[in-house]
């Protein structure tokens, strides 16, 4: 059988600047022994030796042409191997490139293959001088990109996750909402350590105090610290209630660190009350938005003693949620029938600023306030048939305007200030409404308990189930803000140890 020759020319170059070092070997001996015979001529034989150095030196030219040669062929055959390489991929970024554009994960994977590295935020690096007016960098300015080691966790390893947050686990068949890591245009976040935060707060307290999006992120981050601690069963309940809607607070205790991650309810972040005698039938109840939550003063848990304190409210401050139920609002003992439900959440937040001024230590205290996270309910909203089931991947293209959450933003930005100029000393702004209102992809919708997977597939046409398009799977958006928080945390951290 004849052997096929599939060999490529550059191999046969290869083969043939082999042969011409083989050759040279065997020139190179026969001129050594040449030599040793030369030493034995006497001086009767000069003329011979004569010779044998004309010889000599015709061997040393062809040595020399031959090396000449081998560097030629060398040469070449490297400069055709480089061209080859540089050839080949080009062709692959054309043929990748021109496969791309209808895949978003896809398209990332291009261009973060692409992309320059970016200055770490935060951690004693510079960033781009052109990031903003102070010359540093904006972290929630960004996009979101697919990174394949996200998630961070897995609900189903986290037993501090609420049931109705368990998409995955609940039936949902799509989980790439998990996937997508928030990117900051001019710098990179530092990537999350839960046992670098966990050392940080030994023998600290962490309070979160808001409304069910709040106990959201508060639950994202237990499981994200949770991932340090091997011994699940140390981290636990202080009072042994379950993590389940309710009234209240929680507080779960990290036994190895000392450390305590609290959640307290407080929709409004001020009391909702009985109404004062006298007031009118039509009063179910009053919002007292001159104080702050009772629960801020309990004397075990004061909201005050806390070592990181991350504030949220918005939610509930909508007129079926308040007037639109009897809910009228209320300062000192007067009931101000005629107030708006905007005037009210003004007047709440300037509270809350207040407190922050006359109660918070801030050598001590880290506050944080976290901006509105958007809603993505289509065609209705909870209570009249509103939908996002659909919604499987971000909007890639931020949202240039957030007038239409003006009503949630304008008196946060009025009253606090913004990241970039927070208006209380030791107070910083978690602005995460741009980002959170790209990610309609990541709310449970039907997928809210280990039932509703069933239920979806077996309802008639007539049947409308609600859906949650104003929560969080987890692990998923929350995270993020976690990342966020974690690279604010981690930055003072820092420096409090520089002085």
């Amino acid at each position: 059988m004849t052997a096929t020759n599939d060999r490529s020319p550059d191999t046969d170059e290869m083969l043939q600047s082999t042969r011409i070092v083989f050759q040279l070997k065997l020139l190179g001996g026969r001129h050594r022994g040449a030599q040793s015979n030369r030493r034995r001529l006497t001086n009767k034989h000069r003329p011979v030796r004569r010779a044998g150095a004309a010889r000599a030196a015709m061997l040393g030219l062809s040595v020399k042409r031959v090396a000449m040669a081998i560097t030629g062929r060398l040469e070449k055959a490297g400069i055709v191997l480089l061209l080859t390489v540089m050839a080949a991929s080009a062709v692959a970024a054309v043929l990748l490139l021109l496969a791309c554009p209808a895949s978003p994960r896809c398209s990332v994977a291009f261009g973060s293959a692409l992309s320059v590295p970016k200055k770490l935020w935060g951690f004693g690096f510079s960033v781009a001088p052109d990031a903003s007016a102070s010359g540093e960098c904006d972290i929630f300015d960004g996009e979101w990109v697919w990174d394949d080691s996200y998630p961070l966790y897995e609900s189903r390893d986290c037993p501090f996750v609420d049931t109705a947050f368990r998409c995955s686990e609940n039936g949902r068949p799509n989980t790439s909402y998990a996937k997508w890591r928030w990117q900051p245009s001019h710098c990179d976040l530092p990537r999350f350590d839960a046992k670098s935060m966990l050392e940080r707060l030994r023998n600290k307290r962490v309070i979160f105090a808001g409304d069910s999006i709040g106990r959201n992120q508060w639950e994202s981050l237990l499981c994200m610290l949770s991932t340090g601690v091997s011994n699940k069963s140390s981290i636990y309940e202080t009072n042994g209630n379950p993590i389940t809607k309710h009234k209240g607070f929680l507080i779960f205790k990290f036994t190895d660190y000392n450390c305590t991650v609290e959640y307290y309810r407080s929709p409004f972040l001020v009391p909702q009350g009985h109404a004062p005698a006298g007031t009118p039938m039509v009063l179910n109840s009053t919002i007292r938005v001159d104080v702050m939550d009772w629960m801020s003063e309990y004397n075990r848990g004061k909201w005050s003693d806390a070592d990181l304190l991350i504030f949220n409210s918005g939610h509930w401050w909508l007129y079926g949620k308040t007037i639109g139920r009897g809910n009228y609002f209320q300062e000192g003992d007067e009931v101000k029938m005629d107030m708006t439900v905007s005037d009210a959440y003004i007047r709440s937040i300037q509270t809350l600023s207040d407190w922050l001024h006359r109660e918070i230590n801030t050598s001590k205290t880290q506050t944080v306030f976290r901006t509105y996270s958007p809603t993505h309910f289509s065609g209705g909203d909870w209570s009249t048939g509103g939908t996002c089931q659909l919604d499987n991947l971000p909007d890639m293209t931020p949202y240039k305007s957030l007038e239409q959450w003006a009503d949630m933003l304008k008196p946060v930005n009025d009253v606090l200030g913004s990241n970039f100029r927070p208006k209380l000393a030791g107070l910083e702004i978690l602005n995460v409404t741009r980002m959170t209102a790209q990610r309609r992809d990541g709310h449970p919708s039907l997928f809210i308990s280990p039932s509703s997977s069933s239920q979806t597939l077996n309802k008639t046409t007539t049947e409308t189930e609600v859906e949650d398009c104003s929560h969080w799977c987890l692990p998923g958006v929350p995270d993020t803000w976690n990342e966020l928080l974690y690279a604010l945390f981690m930055k003072r951290q820092m420096t409090l140890s520089e002085h």
